[in-house]
């Protein structure tokens, strides 16, 4: 698989779920004020990618896109390796796109988007909470941000419940 048909393939994946591209991110809004923006980041390092996912908790403005510096929350979506370490395969945030075939990496990124990208936006902001809280996505500490202000935006120490925006 070349550059263009991956790119092709993320495009045609994130449509399919609704996400609506402008500039150089795509975006899904949620029912609760949380905007979801993916970003496909080219690696400095070879033909490789990174499926980077973030959340903006405080969407009010529909008409504005936030930058992938201004989300609060950040996560990659993984794939499995082609190349063995250690006798086995792995996941990995690295996307040597050039060793998949379509069908297969498709697999991988739908799998990816319905199971970590789509359920917050779908069931909102506990969810996310929780994928922090394990480790599969983390407070995006750009601009100063701090992460107790992040969770506070997320979870209700008081009543123990998702925020609601």
């Amino acid at each position: 698989m070349d550059t263009k048909n991956f790119k092709n393939l993320c495009d045609r994946l994130l449509k399919k779920y609704g996400f609506k591209k402008k500039k150089a991110m795509y975006y899904k809004d949620s029912n609760d004020g949380i905007r979801c923006g993916v970003y496909l980041q080219r690696s400095y390092y070879g033909k490789v990618y990174y499926f980077n996912y973030y959340y903006f908790l405080d969407n009010s403005d529909v008409k504005v896109f936030p930058q992938y510096f201004e989300a609060d929350v950040y996560g990659r979506i993984t794939v499995l390796s082609k190349i063995k370490e250690n006798n086995s395969y792995y996941q990995t945030e690295l996307i040597k796109y050039e060793l998949y075939e379509e069908k297969e990496l498709e697999e991988y990124l739908e799998k990816g988007i319905q199971d970590e990208i789509l359920l917050p936006v779908k069931k909102g902001r506990q969810v996310i909470y929780d994928m922090v809280k394990s480790g599969i996505c983390i407070i995006y500490k750009f601009k100063s941000k701090e992460e107790e202000e992040v969770m506070q935006k997320l979870y209700d120490f008081k009543t123990g419940e998702g925020q609601k925006s």
